[in-house]
C-alpha cells in the first residue's frame, strides 16, 4: 500500500482521521518551546490541557511551570512560552509542565487517538524521520482560538516537515493539506509573516519569531511517552 500523508489546517475536533500517527505543530509557540526546552536539557515536558491541570501537575511533580495565556505567562508561572528566553542553567535536569492556549490542547487531543509527537521547523527533519516509520500519518496544525482558526505559521512549519518527508519517501500519497503546504514558496518567511507573529511583535516577543524560524537545529522529536487525564509526557526521540 502507498504511504499517505496529510496536513490538517486545524485540529479536527471529534472527527480525527484514521491515521497511524500524528505530529502536532504549534510553531508560535508551544511545539517550538517543547523542542527548545528538551534541547536545553529538560528531562521531560508535560503538556497540560488546562491551566488548572498545569498548576496541579507542577506542584505534584515539583516541576517548573511554563506557558502562556494571551501570549504572556500567568501569575505564578516560572517561565513563559518564550523559546528565545530558555536558559539551560534553569531547565537542565528538570521536568517542565507546559500549558498554552492552543498547542498543548492539540497535543493532548492527538495523543488520545494514537502515537503523537510535537513538531516544528526546528526539528522538521527529525519529525519527518519519525513520521516515515508509519504508513498513514498526519501533521496537525494547532491553530488559534483554541484550535478553531487557521494559523499561517503552523502550515509553514508543517511545510518544512512535508518537504523533508516527500524527499525521503518518493511516491508518498498526499492529501490536499499536504499539497497546499508544498505550495508555500518560502515557509520560513511565512512564519514571520503571519498574524500571530504580528501579535507577538506587539507584545515585545519578536525574538521568539526568529527562534521559530530556525530549521533543523534540534536533532530529535518530542514524542508522547505517557498520558493521563488532561496531560501528556513528551520525551526526546532520535528517529
Amino acid at each position: 500500500m502507498t504511504p499517505e500523508l496529510d496536513v490538517l489546517l486545524v485540529p479536527p475536533g471529534d472527527r480525527w482521521p484514521d491515521t497511524d500517527a500524528c505530529a502536532v505543530v504549534d510553531a508560535l509557540r508551544a511545539t517550538t518551546m517543547a523542542a527548545t526546552l528538551l534541547h536545553s536539557g529538560a528531562t521531560a515536558v508535560i503538556a497540560a490541557e488546562t491551566e488548572s491541570a498545569a498548576r496541579a501537575l507542577a506542584r505534584e511533580l515539583g516541576a517548573l511551570l511554563a506557558g502562556e495565556v494571551g501570549g504572556l505567562p500567568p501569575a505564578g508561572f516560572d517561565l513563559g512560552n518564550s523559546p528565545s528566553s530558555v536558559k539551560a542553567a534553569t531547565v537542565a535536569g528538570r521536568e517542565v509542565v507546559l500549558f498554552t492556549t492552543n498547542g498543548t490542547r492539540a497535543l493532548c487531543a492527538a495523543a488520545a487517538r494514537g502515537p503523537a509527537a510535537a513538531a516544528c521547523a526546528l526539528n522538521a527533519a527529525a519529525a519527518a524521520r519519525w513520521l516515515a516509520e508509519w504508513h498513514r500519518v498526519a501533521i496537525v496544525c494547532a491553530g488559534e482560538a483554541r484550535g478553531t482558526v487557521f494559523a499561517l505559521e503552523d502550515l509553514a512549519a508543517a511545510a518544512c516537515i512535508v518537504r523533508a518527508l516527500v524527499a525521503a519517501r518518493p511516491g508518498l500519497e498526499l492529501g490536499d493539506g499536504a499539497r497546499l503546504a508544498l505550495m508555500l514558496p518560502d515557509p520560513v518567511t511565512a512564519i514571520g509573516a503571519s498574524a500571530h507573529a504580528d501579535a507577538l511583535r506587539a507584545l515585545g516577543l519578536g525574538e521568539d519569531i526568529a527562534a521559530a524560524q530556525a530549521v533543523d537545529t534540534v536533532p530529535f522529536v518530542p514524542v508522547v511517552t505517557a498520558r493521563g487525564a488532561g496531560w501528556v509526557r513528551l520525551e526526546p526521540v532520535r528517529a
